[in-house]
């Protein structure tokens, strides 16, 4: 008996192993060199599209940090909000509103910050519209990249990584 397209594509599928790894859930870790890179990559990449005419190279730097901080929430440390796969308990609770109270005014503050100190930059800089418009486009992947990294730097700051756990 011959086997059908579909089923010679779930096998093939199932030869990587990656269905495999969705009946699990993920091992949370502390990702602490991960998201300090996310975070200095895209205060760079921000710093070089307000500060220098190089304004591509501004947006990839910042690209390159907002992309390293989006797996952050999938394998860091802080498990997500309404998880069937996941036991959330009382610790992660914690350490999730604490992470989360911790960012927020950081992000507050970067945004009240952006949104006035661009334009005025901008204004002070004799940059065209276009730049403006795309220079506020960075700020908010800027503000999205700071919602993935800051909590999981914090709570990665907080818990003990494996190496401490081991030497008790």
């Amino acid at each position: 008996m011959t086997k059908t397209l579909n089923q010679r594509l779930d096998d093939i599928a199932n030869r990587t192993g990656i269905p495999a790894l969705t009946t699990r859930p993920p091992r949370r870790r502390p990702l602490r060199a991960l998201a300090a890179t996310s975070l200095a990559l895209g205060t760079l990449g921000m710093a070089v599209a307000l500060f220098s005419d190089h304004l591509m190279i501004g947006d990839g730097v910042l690209l390159a940090g907002f992309m390293l901080s989006v797996w952050l929430p999938l394998k860091g440390p802080i498990k997500p909000w309404m998880s069937p796969s996941e036991r959330v308990d009382e610790l992660d609770v914690e350490i999730r509103a604490k992470a989360y109270l911790t960012a927020l005014p950081v992000i507050m503050l970067v945004a009240a910050f952006g949104l006035v100190g661009i334009p005025m930059l901008a204004w002070y800089q004799h940059r065209p519209p276009a730049e403006t418009v795309a220079l506020g486009g960075f700020g908010a992947m800027y503000l999205l990249m700071l919602w993935n990294a800051v909590p999981t730097l914090y709570a990665s700051w907080q818990m003990a990584s494996v190496g401490d756990e081991d030497d008790q």
